[in-house]
């Protein structure tokens, strides 16, 4: 398989109903972007990511993923810890019908090489729920390590849900 290639984007307003579309449930959402958004996503709620990348330093870098074609396969932002040199991967997507296409390794090395541009960050990290096998196979292909669980740290209806926590220097 040749490498995929892949193309980040800033998220802009115009991405909002693709990116929207791609949470068909509470259960995608919460998995996408934690217990603290509400479903259906709105735009109200999008705009908010974004207000955190006009601080300077930006607080928070989103993308859209695009692959050669130019259509739009993915997601992912980047939460900066600038004091403390981390940046922390979050709200990580692949588009429903562009999976097992092997999209997530090149995104993901992509936001790393922003990440690690910074010359103050030594850190990435990221969350995952622990029963998401091929993120986490995923995330150990491009280097990150296993650190610790939390727990049953989310409610998802009647579901508890541990949530792994990974990282890479």
């Amino acid at each position: 398989m040749t490498a995929a290639i892949m193309t980040l984007i800033d998220l802009e307003n115009k991405h909002f109903a693709a990116l929207g579309g791609w949470l068909r449930s509470e259960r995608d959402l919460v998995q996408w972007g934690g217990p603290d958004l509400t479903y259906p996503i709105t735009d109200h709620q999008l705009e908010q990511m974004l207000i955190e990348g006009k601080t300077t330093p930006p607080k928070r870098l989103c993308w859209m993923a695009a692959d050669a074609t130019q259509a739009l396969v993915g997601h992912v932002q980047l939460a900066l810890d600038w004091r403390n040199g981390v940046a922390r991967i979050a709200r990580v997507m692949i588009a429903p019908n562009s999976r097992g296409q092997g999209l997530a390794v090149p995104m993901l090395k992509a936001v790393l090489e922003k990440a690690f541009s910074y010359p103050e960050i030594e850190r990435a990290e990221l969350n995952v729920y622990s029963w998401n096998d091929p993120a986490i196979r995923t995330y150990t292909k491009i280097g990150f390590s296993h650190e610790g669980v939390r727990r049953s740290s989310v409610k998802v209806g009647n579901e508890r849900w541990d949530t792994a926590i990974m990282g890479l220097l």
